[in-house]
């Protein structure tokens, strides 16, 4: 039990419980260390918004103690609690802690559209709060100095919404820094997040599952109103009441995460060397290089942007050391100087570019669109196996979605993808690229009478694929 006032006790059910501990306001922390980040989610009815409001009181509460503050009239702002819309905070987070929050140890300041709306606990700190639409809030974030954040259902958000957000937390209270903590609440989806906290998480990131059945707090009846009200939804069942954040694939998902593992371990049905090359477009893009021998990946590479010859250096290398394979280059941007520098060097190359005519043009939108579900479509069917696949590529490769655009299949931009998972899909890329060349070199083979041995070489040919996706 945590008493929050006289007229208040907060019981947390064990998975809040969890979730304090991990945002322990005692902890040491080294002064380069990374700030801690939860992501606390997984269904409708794990009482995340109310524990997120009691957690904000405490962390103020904390501070106030620590530090000994006394009330002021100008008050250290040392967070911020909000949601991406502003209407839907004011009607659900802030409603939720004008309901359980006791009046006694809060007042609200800042009414007009100009006002950085704020919330002062006791006299003495304020926190900000708001909708991530809100002008004048982003406009606070860029000189904001914070020590927590509080974003409520953080799945409706993009990474460029918090991005600079998340950098405010550097604030020092008499030369001494705030434990600088971040609750991102979330029911499951197909964002940032899941990347983030579930796939790869990154340093000092945590995720704790809340479900319903873990809340004693809820009416009886919630989970059988659960099941009748999506009950004709069955993904939404999935991740509304089991929390399962693989819950949305299908409908505009190119490739479903379900698909990938029955490809690991099966031998590939695919023949021959190829090497591909997504190369980077601008300074905080990666440059990656697959050396792949079917549908598996002999060798991987991971370059920064770097000049073409350099790249294209490495690609002849490479190709040698591989029986002359031929490579495959992503030829949009500075991937056409690589290939100038490679055929310079004698290289035999495939350029791609994602932009081009389909083969099969009254199906799809470009010839990004065709690679990518040719892929999907294989591993679908079971038409392909390799020995293993990293998370890292397994992420990207389910992430994107399609749609129709003048009747054909369209690939959702990789800009879009970005903005949404908060990464670019260059591995993915460059993979599918790779297996795009692979089923169109077609082995050479040459018979030797002397030794009675029968080898193969790799001949550039535009032949069609495997099985059904090669009508």
């Amino acid at each position: 039990m945590i008493a929050v006032s006289d007229q208040l006790v907060f019981k947390p059910t064990i998975r809040q419980w969890n979730a304090r501990e991990v945002l322990d306001l005692d902890q040491e922390q080294q002064p380069d260390d990374p700030p801690i980040e939860l992501c606390y989610g997984g269904a409708k009815g794990g009482g995340k918004s109310y524990f997120g409001c009691f957690w904000v009181l405490e962390y103020c509460r904390w501070v106030i103690h620590h530090f000994n503050l006394k009330p002021s009239k100008n008050p250290p702002h040392i967070g911020f609690m909000g949601r991406k819309l502003s209407t839907d905070f004011t009607q659900t987070t802030l409603a939720t802690w004008r309901e359980i929050i006791p009046d006694s140890c809060y007042e609200f300041k800042g009414s007009g559209d100009k006002d950085v709306k704020h919330i002062i606990i006791d006299g003495t700190v304020a926190f900000d709060y708001g909708g991530l639409d809100r002008q004048a809030d982003i406009n606070k974030f860029n000189s904001a100095e914070y020590g927590f954040i509080f974003i409520d259902q953080a799945e409706e958000t993009l990474i460029d919404d918090v991005s600079v957000l998340k950098a405010s937390r550097r604030m020092k209270i008499n030369g001494v820094a705030l434990p600088y903590r971040g609750l991102w609440t979330a029911n499951p989806a197909a964002c940032w997040l899941k990347s983030d906290f579930i796939e790869t998480p990154k340093a000092n990131h945590f995720f704790i599952q809340a479900l319903p059945g873990d809340n004693d707090y809820l009416p009886q009846s919630y989970i059988e109103t659960l099941k009748a009200s999506f009950g004709h939804r069955p993904e939404l069942l999935q991740a509304y009441l089991y929390g399962s954040w693989d819950a949305f694939e299908g409908a505009n998902q190119v490739i479903l995460g379900s698909w990938l593992p029955r490809a690991i371990g099966k031998p590939t049905l695919l023949g021959g060397k190829v090497i591909s090359c997504d190369v980077a477009r601008f300074g905080d893009d990666k440059t990656i290089i697959n050396v792949l021998n079917g549908s598996n990946i002999l060798e991987r590479f991971e370059l920064g942007y770097s000049r073409t010859t350099d790249v294209s250096d490495m690609l002849a290398d490479l190709s040698r050391r591989h029986d002359n394979c031929q490579i495959v280059v992503d030829e949009i941007g500075v991937g056409g100087g690589v290939i100038d520098e490679l055929h310079k060097d004698g290289r035999r190359v495939i350029p791609f570019n994602s932009s081009n005519k389909a083969m099969d043009d009254e199906k799809f939108y470009n010839l990004r669109a065709e690679a990518w579900w040719e892929l999907g479509q294989h591993f679908a069917h079971g038409e392909l196996g390799c020995d293993e696949m990293s998370v890292n590529l397994r992420g990207e490769l389910t992430a994107p979605t399609y749609c129709f655009r003048n009747g054909k299949i369209l690939i959702e931009p990789k800009e879009k993808i970005k903005e949404r998972i908060g990464r670019s899909t260059d591995e993915a890329d460059c993979y599918v690229m790779g297996i795009w060349a692979v089923k169109r070199v077609k082995p050479e083979v040459q018979y030797s009478k002397q030794t009675q041995q029968t080898t193969y070489t790799n001949k550039s040919t535009l032949t069609r694929g495997l099985g059904r996706n090669s009508r």
